[in-house]
């Protein structure tokens, strides 16, 4: 696992412009509470000891944004110790096939490994991809129509 996210790491192009919008969001303990609500979710099945690092991860936005990640966030987050989802094998998740009104019952910070998603929120209507190489922040709450275009592998990290 730890060779397969290192190459992935590598091959991304560097962005300078890539900042941290909020201030840390405390242990892995102090987030556990947030999430007992959305237990019944298998993505927070057994969260937080999913996350197998020992950092303190910080969100990215308060917003829903899609930006393209750098090296130095994707160590600083310690990206290569969450876990991993995929959709392969997932009857829930076809290609081409779009889920309406997915209400994301928990905050999540979320690294596409490889395939695409598109995302459409129903607060704009526009569509949003994401490809390979993208962080997405989906705050608690977020509303949006998801098509996966090409079967997807992510990490997460839950808030």
């Amino acid at each position: 696992m730890l060779g397969l996210s290192l190459a992935v790491f590598a091959l991304l192009p560097g962005i300078s412009t890539f900042y941290l919008q909020t201030p840390a969001l405390g242990t892995r303990k102090a987030i556990l509470p947030r999430l007992t609500a959305a237990a019944i979710n298998p993505a927070v099945a057994g969260w937080p000891d999913k996350y197998t690092g020992d950092k303190v991860v910080q969100r990215l936005h308060d917003t829903f944004t899609v930006q393209q990640a750098d090296y130095a966030t994707l160590i600083e987050l310690d990206v290569m110790n969450w876990p991993t989802w995929t959709t392969a094998g997932n009857d829930r998740w076809l290609e081409n096939v779009t889920r309406e009104g997915k209400e994301m019952p928990y905050g999540e910070l979320s690294y596409l490994i490889s395939g695409q998603l598109e995302i459409v929120p129903k607060d704009t209507g526009v569509p949003v991809l994401v490809n390979p190489g993208d962080f997405v922040t989906f705050p608690e709450g977020f509303v949006s129509d998801w098509t996966v275009r090409k079967e997807l592998n992510w990490h997460y990290f839950l808030y």
